[in-house]
């Protein structure tokens, strides 16, 4: 065991070296799936999402899956049955894909291996910009049961984790979050706001008129085009301004 976490420190440092060289988006892609080819795997998958909007957010794919395969899976709208999605919706969740587990979700499996994609693993992690990424390594052939060792599901969720970082720093579109800077009295009315207290409450906690926290709420609104101040106080802490 100690040789393992030997080996994977001495892996990390090769790797935190790489992304300290890497100064184009494509390049973490590419590292990926060299990566992902080294551990023994074919295919892998990059999915990012944003927090917000709520009902429609952001989400991006990086991957190096098949061609038609992407195309059958969107036509399909298998992205909202997908069981690796479900199965890692929380941050730092680890799924090793399984029929048995995926629920209706099993299609999408069963889909997969039409087009040549067996069984895999996924593990999801969360960046400094609260969008969560969920990197997944897959089979081209069929094999019973992926053998899950904790030296792998440690690189893959470093892979994930710096890979978010690296796009972070390269202000890849992928990782582009809502940037809204606040002051302290604007984030005090936030905070009071998603404690559900009104303007005029808010007014007499903070020993200002109520006009001043309708212009800061207002002001607020327009900038993170929300429709009203419930929805800029679940923005904000969603996106972790507050």
């Amino acid at each position: 065991m100690a040789g393992d976490i030997d080996t994977y420190f001495h892996w990390r440092d090769e790797v935190q070296l790489v992304f300290s060289k890497i100064t184009e988006s494509k390049q973490v892609i590419q590292f990926i799936e060299q990566q992902a080819k080294k551990l023994g795997f074919e295919f892998f998958a990059l999915f990012i999402k944003h927090p917000v909007p709520f009902t429609r957010p952001k989400t991006f794919y990086y991957c190096n899956l098949p061609k038609k395969w992407l195309e059958f899976y969107f036509k399909e709208n298998f992205i909202s049955i997908d069981p690796v999605l479900r199965n890692c919706h929380l941050p730092g969740s680890l799924w090793v894909w399984d029929d048995s587990a995926a629920g209706d979700g099993a299609s999408v499996l069963a889909a997969a291996k039409k087009h040549g994609i067996y069984g895999g693993l996924s593990r999801s992690v969360i960046a400094q910009n609260r969008a969560m990424g969920i990197l997944s390594f897959a089979h081209s052939e069929s094999l019973e049961r992926i053998q899950l060792t904790p030296e792998l599901d440690l690189k893959l969720q470093y892979l994930a984790e710096i890979s978010l970082a690296a796009l972070i720093r390269l202000d890849d579109i992928s990782m582009v979050s809502v940037n809204l800077e606040l002051s302290e009295r604007e984030r005090e009315i936030l905070k009071w706001t998603a404690e559900g207290k009104t303007s005029a409450e808010i007014s007499v906690i903070l020993s200002i008129s109520q006009h001043t926290v309708n212009f800061h709420q207002k002001n607020m609104q327009k900038r993170l085009n929300a429709s009203n101040k419930t929805q800029i106080a679940s923005y904000a802490a969603a996106i972790g301004l507050i």
